[in-house]
């Protein structure tokens, strides 16, 4: 596949046309008898918030189909932003993810969607992905944060994915390490511009934390060869559908294209340092940790990791929120939503590594 967006004016999604999907869904390794389907007709719509790629509901009419041919799939394809479409092939973000499904997926069953189709190409800015439709389902706003009970839910399945993988994130496109050192990298040259951009939404008392992220990211990436397993690596609320399939799943996580090896806890860090206001996150945190560690402990090979590992794991891992959020913030398309959610995860994250002393505890480490 090739991108023709700008030489024709051909959007990604337009070329999924019925002979298209035809083809794919033949080929879905989650509908019997696929081979008979033919595809009539296709409608897309627009859905999700996504700014790396862009996701359309295809409603399907179909000329012959078996019983359990799905009436919709949700269809992945680039994004059109130039800026994000750098940064995805910069990160192999579309392959990622693809492989992802392939490979992963399939051991961790009702948490995350079942893929109908993937495949990608060798530039890294090409992808197309045939996802179930999870509809209806309940998304929850970054911006007004998690109850408890969902980031429950949540962490029991993160737990699970941690610990099928624990000790065997070895497929090859995993290690992202060489990533999240040019992240890193960037961050003592963009400080500046971050502030000015998202500062005035950012608590005063909390800029001295972004200012002194350059000083202690280069410190943070030395931890990803640490507890190896697989992890989410953008597990945040947009990325979260809560009381999907008519309720049958209390939480399914999307949205794969960070996924890599690393410390279990960046997940669990990420997603209660962004989901929760500071009172709440004060107040719950220590038994959400506990919850994901006593999940976690249950799975064969998750042996002499003690609850004060866990802990020590996700105090250094706090960081990864910010030296996702500063970087990636200032490089994709600004939004006036999008905007607003990174300032928004910036707030509570840096409050979160203030609070757990992560800079502290990384300085330690690095000594």
């Amino acid at each position: 596949m090739t991108d023709t967006t700008a030489a024709t004016g051909i959007r990604p999604e337009e070329k999924l046309t019925a002979d298209v999907v035809t083809s794919m869904l033949r080929l879905s390794p989650h509908i019997e008898g696929a081979a008979e389907i033919e595809v009539a007709a296709v409608t897309a719509e627009p859905v999700g918030t996504g700014q790396m790629a862009t996701s359309v509901r295809l409603a399907l009419e179909y000329a012959a189909a078996p019983a359990g041919a799905p009436g919709t799939v949700v269809a992945k394809v680039p994004s059109t932003d130039e800026a994000s479409l750098a940064m995805a092939a910069g990160t192999n973000a579309y392959g990622r993810e693809v492989a992802f499904y392939r490979e992963l997926a399939p051991d961790l069953h009702a948490s995350v969607p079942l893929c109908h189709y993937g495949t990608s190409d060798e530039t890294g800015t090409d992808f197309v992905l045939l996802l179930e439709d999870l509809a209806p389902a309940r998304s929850v706003d970054q911006r007004q944060g998690a109850t408890i009970d969902e980031l429950a839910a949540v962490l029991a399945h993160t737990a699970d994915l941690h610990g099928r993988f624990w000790g065997r994130a070895d497929a090859p496109w995993l290690p992202v390490q060489h990533v999240w050192g040019a992240l890193a990298g960037q961050i003592p040259a963009i400080t500046a511009a971050w502030l000015d951009r998202f500062g005035a939404h950012v608590d005063a008392d909390l800029h001295h934390v972004i200012r002194e992220l350059a000083s202690v990211a280069p410190i943070w990436v030395s931890t990803l060869d640490d507890r190896r397993t697989v992890w989410h690596g953008d597990l945040r609320l947009d990325n979260l559908l809560f009381d999907a399939r008519n309720g049958r799943s209390d939480a399914v996580i999307v949205d794969w294209q960070s996924a890599a090896s690393g410390p279990g806890t960046t997940d669990v860090a990420y997603l209660i340092g962004t989901s929760l206001d500071a009172d709440t996150r004060r107040a719950h945190e220590p038994e959400l940790v506990a919850l994901y560690h006593a999940q976690l402990a249950s799975h064969v090979g998750v042996e002499g990791y003690s609850f004060e590992d866990c802990w020590l794991d996700y105090q250094a891992q706090a960081l990864y929120a910010l030296v996702l959020t500063v970087p990636v913030s200032m490089g994709v398309q600004p939004t006036e939503r999008g905007d607003a959610m990174f300032a928004a995860m910036a707030t509570r994250a840096a409050g979160h590594v203030r609070d757990l002393d992560t800079v502290g505890v990384l300085r330690r480490l690095g000594r």
